[in-house]
């Protein structure tokens, strides 16, 4: 499988937004190198599980459009 790869200033933001919520709604100060550890973790196990429900996504969206398309040009055959 291959691995999901994200910027450095994706990977900042995710951490932020972490630290954030773990301070907001967890009452827990996350460290920065803490941080750092639990982003990996989010992006190496949890990255693949949301990025194969955006190709599923994808495929389903796809597949409507091609049946919408075909739709279409079956209305503009000539009997």
């Amino acid at each position: 499988m291959a691995e999901v790869n994200i910027s450095e200033s994706e990977k900042d933001l995710i951490r932020d937004k972490l630290e954030a919520y773990c301070r907001d709604n967890l009452d827990l100060e996350l460290e920065q190198f803490d941080a750092e550890f639990l982003c990996d973790f989010v992006v190496k196990e949890l990255g693949p599980l949301f990025y194969n429900a955006g190709i599923e996504e994808a495929i389903r969206t796809q597949a409507a459009w091609s049946e919408r398309i075909q739709e279409e040009m079956d209305l503009k055959k000539i009997f």
